[in-house]
């Protein structure tokens, strides 16, 4: 089947390919205020959060590691 090209460059077809691309954009910038973008950024990714565990992790075990020397080095 061909689609004839008068059909494509016809005001009926054209004016509503066009109002769809403008609801579409209109609603995309609805969820891309900067009031919601400051939201977006300040959540962190899994793999910050991961990092920021395994330093704390680290530092206790650190410590720990250090308290049983201190204990050691007394008795």
């Amino acid at each position: 089947m061909v689609i004839p090209m008068d059909i494509l460059t016809s005001p009926w077809v054209i004016i509503p390919l066009i109002m769809i691309i403008l609801i579409g954009n209109m609603a995309a910038f609805k969820y891309l205020t900067p009031k919601n973008l400051d939201a977006y950024k300040k959540k962190e990714s899994d793999l910050d959060r991961l990092i920021e565990l395994d330093k704390k992790r680290r530092k206790a075990l650190n410590d720990e590691e250090t308290e049983n020397k201190k204990k050691d080095t007394e008795h």
